[in-house]
This record gives C-alpha cells, structure tokens and sequence, in this order.
C-alpha cells in the first residue's frame, strides 16, 4: 500500500509539471498574465516590401497597401503575351530603357501589354505619370481630391527580386522627390501599392511591376 501512495504522489507531480509547461504564463502573486507573442516587424505584402526599401524621405510621406485592382490588371498584362517573339520584344524593351517603363515604347507588343493593363483599370486611375521631372515620369501638381497614378515596368527575369526590388524602390523614390506631405493648411496623404507578375523562364523571361500612387488631399476645417 505505501508503494503505490508513493506511485501515485509521482504521477500527480509529473501531471502538475507536464500542465505547467503548456501554460505561457508569469505569475506576480496570485496574477497570472498571458505573455503575449513577439511584434512582427516583417512588412506584409509586395506593396509593404517596396516601401521598406525606400528613401527615408519617401516613408516617411507614405503608406502601402496591396491593391487587387493593380494585380488585376498586371497579370492581364502578364496574360496577354504569349509568345517567345512577345517575349523577345519585352526583353529588348528592358535593356532599351533607363526606366524601364512599357509605355515609353510603343510596338504591337507593348500596345497589347498595355491595353490588357489599362483594361482592368478604374475609369479614374490616370494611366503613367504624365509630367516629365527630372528626366522621369513625375505626378502633375494637383490641389484637391484623390487622384491615382499608375506606371508598368518590364524588367529581364535574369535579374533577381532583390535587383528589382531595389529599383522599383528607386523609381518610387524618383517619383516621390518633388511630392510635399502639405500645402500651407491642406495635409497630403500618399499611399503605395506594387504587385508584379512574371512572364516566361528565369532563363528567358521577364517580370511587369505595376506602380500605383494613390494622393488624397485633406483640407482644413
């Protein structure tokens, strides 16, 4: 009888331990506070992942969100080539401009990339950014309202993320380096999102990234 009192105090103290164990808690007293997780700093979303790499001028006039819209229609644009010869063209056209930018080139290929884009636009989305700044496409000066602006790029698939992660970043930061974050008492609020989509092999292929910049103006009461 006494063997099996012991036997079972020793199960009990093993199930006590066993219970403790799954429980992240710390106790002050007889409070007992769940230890929340670690904040994840980790950006969410394509659109989160270009922003972080910008200039720190650039984040700190805006914020990201993904938009289903803008995937939309780049992978309508993805979509719409779908030959090697296509493919050729887009790769030329990505070694051919300092930028980059699909409509700064105009071919048969390059049209049809382009309607399959504009296609799955909103009517109010003002296609590239019309005004030249710098050498390269800026946002025209506006002083009320919400306008959006939107830019496709070609990259060769040869290059890896990071290379058109870092110049994406860079063309928002071109687009950006004029842009105020207020006119006198009117607050301005700029939102970005990106979304990307490859076409072909990574031997022999290439990736459109779409850039939209939503600008919202805010007056004082």
């Amino acid at each position: 009888m006494k063997l099996k009192k012991i036997a079972s105090l020793m199960l009990a103290g093993v199930m006590a331990v066993s219970m403790l164990a799954g429980c992240k808690t710390t106790s002050a007293g007889d409070d007992d506070t769940v230890v929340p997780p670690a904040e994840d700093t980790t950006p969410v979303g394509y659109s989160a992942t270009i922003l972080n790499g910008t200039s720190s001028n650039t984040k700190s006039l805006m914020t990201s969100a993904d938009s289903a819209m803008l995937a939309d229609a780049v992978e309508a644009a993805a979509s719409s080539i779908v030959s090697m010869d296509e493919i050729h063209d887009m790769l030329h056209m990505s070694e051919y401009d300092a930028k980059n930018a699909v409509y700064y080139t105009r071919n048969m290929t390059t049209t049809k990339v382009i309607d399959g884009f504009k296609d799955n636009l909103a009517e109010d989305v003002i296609y590239k950014y019309n005004e030249m700044c710098n050498g390269f496409w800026g946002m025209p000066a506006e002083k009320s309202g919400t306008q959006r602006y939107v830019g496709l790029y070609v990259y060769n698939r040869a290059l890896n993320d990071t290379q058109v992660n870092n110049d994406v970043a860079g063309i928002v930061d071109t687009i950006m380096g004029n842009e105020k974050d207020h006119v006198n008492a009117t607050e301005i609020d700029y939102t970005l999102s990106v979304a990307k989509a490859d076409v072909g092999t990574e031997a022999n292929g290439v990736v459109l990234v779409g850039i939209m910049i939503t600008r919202s103006y805010t007056h004082a009461a």
